[in-house]
Protein backbone atom coordinates (compact mmCIF):
# COMPACT_ATOMS: atom_id res chain seq x y z
CA UNK A 1 0.00 0.00 0.00
CA UNK A 2 2.88 2.38 0.85
CA UNK A 3 6.16 2.63 -1.02
CA UNK A 4 8.23 3.15 2.10
CA UNK A 5 8.01 0.94 5.20
CA UNK A 6 6.05 2.67 7.94
CA UNK A 7 7.48 3.36 11.38
CA UNK A 8 5.09 4.41 14.13
CA UNK A 9 6.55 6.93 16.57
CA UNK A 10 4.90 6.44 19.93
CA UNK A 11 4.82 9.01 22.75
CA UNK A 12 2.24 9.81 25.40
CA UNK A 13 1.75 13.49 24.57
CA UNK A 14 2.59 14.80 21.11
CA UNK A 15 4.39 17.11 21.58
CA UNK A 16 5.74 19.32 24.41
CA UNK A 17 7.40 22.63 23.40
CA UNK A 18 10.75 21.32 24.70
CA UNK A 19 10.54 18.07 22.69
CA UNK A 20 11.08 19.34 19.18
CA UNK A 21 14.03 16.93 18.97
CA UNK A 22 11.46 14.13 18.59
CA UNK A 23 9.68 15.93 15.77
CA UNK A 24 13.04 16.59 14.08
CA UNK A 25 13.74 12.85 14.00
CA UNK A 26 10.35 12.25 12.42
CA UNK A 27 10.58 15.05 9.87
CA UNK A 28 13.96 14.06 8.46
CA UNK A 29 13.22 10.40 7.72
CA UNK A 30 13.71 9.68 4.02
CA UNK A 31 13.43 5.92 3.59
CA UNK A 32 10.68 5.38 6.15
CA UNK A 33 7.16 6.74 6.27
CA UNK A 34 6.37 8.07 9.77
CA UNK A 35 3.09 8.06 11.63
CA UNK A 36 2.54 9.11 15.24
CA UNK A 37 0.58 7.14 17.80
CA UNK A 38 -0.03 8.97 21.07
CA UNK A 39 -2.32 9.12 24.05
CA UNK A 40 -3.15 12.80 23.63
CA UNK A 41 -2.24 15.61 21.28
CA UNK A 42 -0.70 18.77 22.72
CA UNK A 43 -1.56 22.12 21.12
CA UNK A 44 0.87 24.25 19.22
CA UNK A 45 2.89 21.88 17.00
CA UNK A 46 1.90 22.43 13.39
CA UNK A 47 5.00 21.32 11.51
CA UNK A 48 5.10 17.53 11.23
CA UNK A 49 4.84 15.35 8.12
CA UNK A 50 3.36 12.46 10.04
CA UNK A 51 -0.23 11.40 10.47
CA UNK A 52 -1.01 11.82 14.16
CA UNK A 53 -3.45 9.42 15.82
CA UNK A 54 -4.40 10.16 19.43
CA UNK A 55 -6.36 7.88 21.76
CA UNK A 56 -8.43 10.80 23.01
CA UNK A 57 -9.57 11.57 19.47
CA UNK A 58 -10.22 7.97 18.40
CA UNK A 59 -12.25 6.52 21.27
CA UNK A 60 -16.02 6.83 21.63
CA UNK A 61 -17.30 8.92 24.53
CA UNK A 62 -17.62 6.26 27.27
CA UNK A 63 -14.30 4.46 26.66
CA UNK A 64 -12.64 7.87 26.38
CA UNK A 65 -13.98 8.83 29.81
CA UNK A 66 -12.64 5.61 31.32
CA UNK A 67 -9.30 6.16 29.62
CA UNK A 68 -8.98 9.69 31.01
CA UNK A 69 -9.78 8.56 34.54
CA UNK A 70 -7.24 5.74 34.44
CA UNK A 71 -4.60 7.95 32.87
CA UNK A 72 -4.98 10.69 35.46
CA UNK A 73 -5.19 8.30 38.40
CA UNK A 74 -2.58 5.72 37.52
CA UNK A 75 -1.00 6.50 34.12
CA UNK A 76 -2.56 3.28 32.88
CA UNK A 77 -3.44 2.41 29.26
CA UNK A 78 -6.75 0.48 29.13
CA UNK A 79 -7.14 -2.46 26.76
CA UNK A 80 -9.65 -0.57 24.59
CA UNK A 81 -7.15 2.27 24.10
CA UNK A 82 -4.30 -0.08 23.26
CA UNK A 83 -6.49 -1.94 20.77
CA UNK A 84 -7.48 1.32 19.09
CA UNK A 85 -3.81 2.25 18.57
CA UNK A 86 -3.00 -1.28 17.39
CA UNK A 87 -5.73 -0.95 14.77
CA UNK A 88 -4.17 2.29 13.55
CA UNK A 89 -0.76 0.64 13.34
CA UNK A 90 -2.24 -2.19 11.29
CA UNK A 91 -4.28 0.15 9.06
CA UNK A 92 -1.12 2.08 8.17
CA UNK A 93 0.93 -1.08 7.65
CA UNK A 94 3.40 -0.15 10.41
CA UNK A 95 6.35 -2.51 10.50
CA UNK A 96 8.18 -1.01 13.45
CA UNK A 97 7.38 0.92 16.65
CA UNK A 98 9.72 3.64 17.90
CA UNK A 99 8.92 4.48 21.53
CA UNK A 100 10.23 7.80 22.86
CA UNK A 101 11.23 7.77 26.57
CA UNK A 102 11.54 4.63 28.68
CA UNK A 103 8.53 5.71 30.74
CA UNK A 104 6.37 5.94 27.62
CA UNK A 105 7.65 2.57 26.43
CA UNK A 106 6.39 1.00 29.66
CA UNK A 107 3.05 2.82 29.36
CA UNK A 108 2.58 1.55 25.78
CA UNK A 109 3.82 -2.00 26.44
CA UNK A 110 0.29 -3.37 25.73
CA UNK A 111 0.60 -1.94 22.21
CA UNK A 112 3.75 -3.97 21.60
CA UNK A 113 2.01 -7.10 22.88
CA UNK A 114 -1.01 -6.57 20.65
CA UNK A 115 0.89 -5.77 17.46
CA UNK A 116 3.85 -8.13 17.85
CA UNK A 117 5.97 -5.54 16.04
CA UNK A 118 9.66 -4.97 16.78
CA UNK A 119 10.34 -1.98 19.03
CA UNK A 120 13.18 0.50 19.42
CA UNK A 121 13.18 2.77 22.50
CA UNK A 122 14.98 6.11 22.79
CA UNK A 123 16.11 7.33 26.21
CA UNK A 124 16.54 11.06 26.72
CA UNK A 125 17.50 11.97 30.29
CA UNK A 126 15.19 11.95 33.30
CA UNK A 127 13.64 8.67 32.19
CA UNK A 128 17.04 6.97 32.58
CA UNK A 129 18.35 8.92 35.57
CA UNK A 130 15.79 10.24 38.06
CA UNK A 131 12.60 8.33 37.20
CA UNK A 132 13.98 4.88 38.14
CA UNK A 133 14.74 6.20 41.64
CA UNK A 134 11.28 7.71 42.12
CA UNK A 135 8.92 6.44 44.82
CA UNK A 136 11.58 4.58 46.73
CA UNK A 137 12.82 2.72 43.67
CA UNK A 138 9.41 1.74 42.33
CA UNK A 139 10.24 3.54 39.07
CA UNK A 140 13.02 1.04 38.43
CA UNK A 141 10.73 -1.92 39.08
CA UNK A 142 8.10 -0.36 36.84
CA UNK A 143 10.55 -0.26 33.92
CA UNK A 144 11.89 -3.81 34.21
CA UNK A 145 9.43 -5.51 31.78
CA UNK A 146 10.55 -3.34 28.86
CA UNK A 147 14.15 -4.56 29.17
CA UNK A 148 12.96 -8.15 28.74
CA UNK A 149 10.25 -7.64 26.11
CA UNK A 150 11.51 -4.86 23.84
CA UNK A 151 14.17 -5.23 21.20
CA UNK A 152 16.55 -2.27 21.07
CA UNK A 153 17.42 0.70 23.28
CA UNK A 154 19.05 3.87 21.95
CA UNK A 155 21.31 5.71 24.40
CA UNK A 156 22.27 9.29 23.54
CA UNK A 157 25.76 8.88 24.98
CA UNK A 158 28.12 6.37 26.50
CA UNK A 159 27.19 7.79 29.91
CA UNK A 160 23.54 6.90 29.23
CA UNK A 161 24.56 3.46 27.97
CA UNK A 162 26.19 2.76 31.32
CA UNK A 163 23.09 3.98 33.12
CA UNK A 164 20.86 1.68 31.08
CA UNK A 165 23.07 -1.29 31.89
CA UNK A 166 22.86 -0.33 35.56
CA UNK A 167 19.06 -0.41 35.35
CA UNK A 168 19.13 -3.96 34.05
CA UNK A 169 18.99 -3.44 30.29
CA UNK A 170 21.02 -6.15 28.50
CA UNK A 171 24.10 -4.55 26.97
CA UNK A 172 23.56 -6.43 23.70
CA UNK A 173 20.31 -4.49 23.17
CA UNK A 174 21.90 -1.03 23.45
CA UNK A 175 23.28 1.16 20.70
CA UNK A 176 24.70 4.65 21.26
CA UNK A 177 23.16 7.07 18.80
CA UNK A 178 22.82 10.83 19.20
CA UNK A 179 19.80 11.91 17.17
CA UNK A 180 21.43 15.13 15.97
CA UNK A 181 20.59 18.82 15.91
CA UNK A 182 19.42 20.94 13.00
CA UNK A 183 22.77 22.70 12.84
CA UNK A 184 22.05 24.08 9.37
CA UNK A 185 19.41 26.35 10.84
CA UNK A 186 21.77 28.00 13.31
CA UNK A 187 24.91 28.34 11.19
CA UNK A 188 26.33 31.90 11.16
CA UNK A 189 29.22 32.18 8.68
CA UNK A 190 29.29 35.98 9.04
CA UNK A 191 30.18 35.91 12.73
CA UNK A 192 33.07 38.35 13.05
CA UNK A 193 34.35 37.77 16.62
CA UNK A 194 35.16 41.45 16.94
CA UNK A 195 36.10 43.31 20.10
CA UNK A 196 32.90 44.64 21.58
CA UNK A 197 32.26 47.03 24.48
CA UNK A 198 29.71 44.60 25.95
CA UNK A 199 30.00 40.82 25.73
CA UNK A 200 26.61 39.15 25.30
CA UNK A 201 26.18 35.88 27.21
CA UNK A 202 23.26 33.61 26.34
CA UNK A 203 21.49 30.82 28.23
CA UNK A 204 18.67 28.92 26.57
CA UNK A 205 16.49 26.24 28.17
CA UNK A 206 13.95 25.60 30.87
CA UNK A 207 14.76 27.62 33.98
CA UNK A 208 15.26 24.75 36.43
CA UNK A 209 17.79 23.74 39.10
CA UNK A 210 19.60 21.04 37.08
CA UNK A 211 20.45 23.61 34.38
CA UNK A 212 21.97 25.81 37.11
CA UNK A 213 21.18 29.23 35.67
CA UNK A 214 21.46 30.71 39.17
CA UNK A 215 25.05 29.52 39.38
CA UNK A 216 25.87 31.54 36.26
CA UNK A 217 24.68 34.71 37.97
CA UNK A 218 26.69 33.85 41.08
CA UNK A 219 29.79 33.01 39.04
CA UNK A 220 29.63 36.26 37.10
CA UNK A 221 29.22 38.20 40.34
CA UNK A 222 32.29 36.44 41.77
CA UNK A 223 34.34 37.16 38.64
CA UNK A 224 33.35 40.83 38.63
CA UNK A 225 34.24 41.26 42.30
CA UNK A 226 37.67 39.74 41.69
CA UNK A 227 38.44 41.59 38.45
CA UNK A 228 39.56 45.23 38.52
CA UNK A 229 38.04 47.20 35.64
CA UNK A 230 35.98 44.17 34.60
CA UNK A 231 34.70 44.38 31.01
CA UNK A 232 30.99 44.91 30.53
CA UNK A 233 28.63 42.03 29.85
CA UNK A 234 24.94 41.40 29.31
CA UNK A 235 23.21 38.13 30.18
CA UNK A 236 20.12 36.83 28.38
CA UNK A 237 17.82 34.03 29.58
CA UNK A 238 15.61 32.34 26.99
CA UNK A 239 13.08 30.05 28.64
CA UNK A 240 10.66 29.83 31.54
CA UNK A 241 10.50 27.57 34.55
CA UNK A 242 10.42 27.23 38.33
CA UNK A 243 13.85 28.82 38.84
CA UNK A 244 12.83 32.20 37.44
CA UNK A 245 11.78 33.79 40.78
CA UNK A 246 15.19 32.96 42.26
CA UNK A 247 16.95 34.37 39.22
CA UNK A 248 14.96 37.60 39.41
CA UNK A 249 15.75 37.88 43.12
CA UNK A 250 19.49 37.51 42.45
CA UNK A 251 19.34 40.08 39.64
CA UNK A 252 17.65 42.57 41.98
CA UNK A 253 20.11 41.80 44.78
CA UNK A 254 23.08 42.43 42.48
CA UNK A 255 21.55 45.57 40.96
CA UNK A 256 21.73 44.03 37.48
CA UNK A 257 18.27 44.83 36.12
CA UNK A 258 19.84 46.76 33.24
CA UNK A 259 22.23 44.00 32.25
CA UNK A 260 20.00 40.88 32.47
CA UNK A 261 17.20 40.09 30.00
CA UNK A 262 14.41 37.57 30.57
CA UNK A 263 12.84 36.68 27.22
CA UNK A 264 10.58 33.86 28.44
CA UNK A 265 9.80 30.92 26.19
CA UNK A 266 10.74 31.51 22.56
CA UNK A 267 9.12 28.96 20.20
CA UNK A 268 11.57 26.68 18.45
CA UNK A 269 10.38 27.70 14.98
CA UNK A 270 10.63 31.43 15.75
CA UNK A 271 13.26 33.44 13.85
CA UNK A 272 13.82 35.25 17.15
CA UNK A 273 15.40 32.07 18.54
CA UNK A 274 18.07 31.99 15.82
CA UNK A 275 18.57 35.74 16.07
CA UNK A 276 19.47 35.47 19.77
CA UNK A 277 22.11 32.84 19.03
CA UNK A 278 23.56 35.12 16.35
CA UNK A 279 23.45 38.15 18.66
CA UNK A 280 25.33 36.38 21.46
CA UNK A 281 29.09 36.18 21.97
CA UNK A 282 29.20 33.37 24.57
CA UNK A 283 26.86 30.51 25.52
CA UNK A 284 26.77 28.77 28.88
CA UNK A 285 24.89 25.81 30.33
CA UNK A 286 26.55 24.48 33.53
CA UNK A 287 24.26 21.49 34.09
CA UNK A 288 24.49 19.67 37.42
CA UNK A 289 23.30 16.32 38.74
CA UNK A 290 20.57 16.71 41.36
CA UNK A 291 19.98 13.50 43.22
CA UNK A 292 20.06 11.14 40.25
CA UNK A 293 18.50 13.57 37.76
CA UNK A 294 20.75 14.18 34.75
CA UNK A 295 20.56 15.63 31.27
CA UNK A 296 21.25 13.62 28.15
CA UNK A 297 22.97 15.92 25.66
CA UNK A 298 21.31 19.37 25.78
CA UNK A 299 20.17 20.38 22.32
CA UNK A 300 20.63 24.07 23.05
CA UNK A 301 24.34 23.45 23.62
CA UNK A 302 24.68 21.99 20.13
CA UNK A 303 22.62 24.83 18.62
CA UNK A 304 25.01 27.33 20.20
CA UNK A 305 28.04 25.47 18.88
CA UNK A 306 26.51 25.40 15.41
CA UNK A 307 26.12 29.18 15.60
CA UNK A 308 29.85 29.49 16.25
CA UNK A 309 29.56 30.35 19.94
CA UNK A 310 32.22 29.37 22.46
CA UNK A 311 30.45 27.37 25.16
CA UNK A 312 31.00 26.98 28.89
CA UNK A 313 29.54 23.82 30.38
CA UNK A 314 30.28 21.01 32.82
CA UNK A 315 31.56 17.45 32.97
CA UNK A 316 27.97 16.24 33.13
CA UNK A 317 26.22 13.25 31.53
CA UNK A 318 26.93 13.18 27.77
CA UNK A 319 28.29 16.73 27.49
CA UNK A 320 32.00 15.72 27.57
CA UNK A 321 31.31 13.41 24.62
CA UNK A 322 30.45 16.39 22.39
CA UNK A 323 32.58 19.18 23.93
CA UNK A 324 36.31 18.87 24.56
CA UNK A 325 37.72 21.26 27.13
CA UNK A 326 40.07 23.78 25.56
CA UNK A 327 39.28 22.63 22.01
CA UNK A 328 35.68 23.61 21.21
CA UNK A 329 34.55 24.86 24.60
CA UNK A 330 35.44 25.14 28.27
CA UNK A 331 34.31 22.49 30.76
CA UNK A 332 34.39 22.67 34.53
CA UNK A 333 33.43 20.20 37.23
CA UNK A 334 29.84 20.29 38.42
CA UNK A 335 29.32 22.67 41.36
CA UNK A 336 32.79 24.22 40.87
CA UNK A 337 31.86 27.87 41.30
CA UNK A 338 35.43 29.13 41.05
CA UNK A 339 36.01 27.14 37.87
CA UNK A 340 32.79 28.41 36.31
CA UNK A 341 33.62 31.98 37.26
CA UNK A 342 37.12 31.65 35.81
CA UNK A 343 35.89 30.11 32.52
CA UNK A 344 33.26 32.78 31.96
CA UNK A 345 35.76 35.49 32.80
CA UNK A 346 38.29 34.13 30.32
CA UNK A 347 35.79 34.34 27.49
CA UNK A 348 34.55 37.79 28.47
CA UNK A 349 38.11 39.10 28.56
CA UNK A 350 39.55 37.40 25.46
CA UNK A 351 38.20 37.97 21.96
CA UNK A 352 40.82 35.63 20.49
CA UNK A 353 39.78 32.79 22.81
CA UNK A 354 36.14 33.33 21.87
CA UNK A 355 37.07 33.10 18.21
CA UNK A 356 39.29 30.02 18.52
CA UNK A 357 36.77 28.02 20.53
CA UNK A 358 33.77 29.30 18.59
CA UNK A 359 35.15 28.33 15.19
CA UNK A 360 36.11 24.89 16.49
CA UNK A 361 32.65 24.48 18.05
CA UNK A 362 30.98 25.23 14.72
CA UNK A 363 33.16 22.65 13.00
CA UNK A 364 32.35 20.01 15.61
CA UNK A 365 28.62 20.68 15.40
CA UNK A 366 28.44 20.52 11.62
CA UNK A 367 30.72 17.52 11.14
CA UNK A 368 29.71 15.30 14.05
CA UNK A 369 26.31 16.39 15.40
CA UNK A 370 24.26 17.39 12.35
CA UNK A 371 20.69 16.10 12.24
CA UNK A 372 20.74 15.25 8.54
CA UNK A 373 23.87 13.16 9.07
CA UNK A 374 22.37 11.31 12.02
CA UNK A 375 19.07 10.39 10.37
CA UNK A 376 20.67 7.73 8.11
CA UNK A 377 22.15 6.15 11.24
CA UNK A 378 18.69 5.97 12.80
CA UNK A 379 17.29 4.42 9.62
CA UNK A 380 20.14 1.89 9.69
CA UNK A 381 18.95 0.84 13.15
CA UNK A 382 15.43 0.44 11.74
CA UNK A 383 16.84 -1.60 8.84
CA UNK A 384 18.69 -3.89 11.19
CA UNK A 385 15.67 -4.53 13.36
CA UNK A 386 13.49 -5.35 10.39
CA UNK A 387 16.09 -7.60 8.82
CA UNK A 388 17.10 -9.37 12.02
CA UNK A 389 13.77 -9.64 13.79
CA UNK A 390 11.13 -12.29 13.07
CA UNK A 391 7.92 -13.05 15.04
CA UNK A 392 9.32 -16.41 16.13
CA UNK A 393 12.47 -14.90 17.62
CA UNK A 394 12.61 -13.91 21.27
CA UNK A 395 13.36 -10.25 21.99
CA UNK A 396 16.30 -11.19 24.23
CA UNK A 397 18.21 -12.20 21.10
CA UNK A 398 16.79 -9.59 18.78
CA UNK A 399 19.47 -6.94 18.46
CA UNK A 400 23.23 -6.94 18.38
CA UNK A 401 24.47 -3.55 17.10
CA UNK A 402 28.01 -4.73 16.36
CA UNK A 403 26.70 -7.41 14.00
CA UNK A 404 24.79 -4.72 12.12
CA UNK A 405 27.91 -2.68 11.55
CA UNK A 406 26.45 0.17 13.62
CA UNK A 407 29.08 1.90 15.81
CA UNK A 408 28.43 1.21 19.49
CA UNK A 409 29.41 4.80 20.24
CA UNK A 410 29.67 7.03 17.15
CA UNK A 411 30.03 10.14 19.34
CA UNK A 412 33.45 9.23 20.63
CA UNK A 413 36.24 11.01 18.80
CA UNK A 414 38.55 8.93 16.66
Amino acid sequence: MFERPTVAHVVRGFLAPTETFINNQIMTLTRYRPIVLCHHRRPGLDHTPADVHAVEELLPVWPRTVDRLLYRAARYLPTASAKMLAEQAKAHAARLLHFHYLVDARFFLPLKRLTGLPVVVSGYGYDVSSFPRAWGGYGRRYLQPIFHELDCFIAMSDDMRRSLIGLGCPERKIVVHYYGTDTDRFVYPDRAYQDTPTVNILMCGTLEPKKAQDRVLQALRLWEQRTPNAPSFQLTFMGNGPLRPRLEKLVAEYGWKERVRFLGHVPYDSPHLVAEYHRADVFTLPSVTLGEDKEGIPGTLIEAMAAGLPVVSTYHAGIPEVVTDGVDGLLVEEMDMNGLSRALGQLIESRSLRERLGRAAAHTAHTRLRLLSKTPQLEAIYDWLLGRWTPSRRSENAFMPAEAGIPTNPLMRS
